[in-house]
């Protein structure tokens, strides 16, 4: 998975560094008359992941800045962008990071962990002192306080 990702950075490094070379390019072919880059080929590379080289080859060369139509279309692919990268940061995030619950736990400190000898009278003692729910096997867990007997004491309200 790691070297997906630095193949994967690395791709977008060399992708805006082409767009931005590109905006050179064609600004230097328009002020000489020669050949130019479609506008469609450089939208088509801001779309793809060469936003920053588009936007840095526009400041940097004062190019294309004056056409509103290609500022218009390079703003809406750069909004698109930035919802679609806030969608996948917020549908993909993991608040404990990319831990696992098992592994979530064992980072918890001795001083966290219910003591042994540890009693709770009823539930609300035991969320007052941040240890529900009580699992089976758990100090603290007793059976009166698991009322449907499923092993899993002072379970959260689901509000029935």
């Amino acid at each position: 998975m790691m070297a997906f990702m630095l193949f994967l950075m690395l791709a977008l490094v060399v992708l805006n560094l082409w767009t931005f070379v590109l905006f050179a390019w064609d600004k230097m072919q328009a002020e000489q008359g020669g050949w130019r880059v479609s506008e469609a080929s450089l939208l088509g590379l801001a779309l793809i992941g060469g936003i920053g080289g588009a936007y840095a080859g526009r400041a940097v060369f004062r190019h294309k800045t004056r056409k509103k139509s290609f500022s218009n279309a390079l703003q809406y692919i750069g909004f698109f962008q930035l919802v679609a990268l806030t969608f996948c940061g917020v549908y993909f995030y993991e608040p404990g990071g990319l831990s696992t619950p098992a592994q979530a736990e064992q980072v918890q400190t001795f001083a966290q962990r219910p003591q042994s000898h540890a009693y709770y009278p009823n539930c609300s003692a035991a969320r007052s002192a941040g240890v529900a729910p009580l699992y089976r096997g758990d100090p603290g867990y007793r059976s009166p306080l698991d009322r449907d007997n499923d092993g899993i004491a002072c379970e959260p309200y689901r509000g029935r």
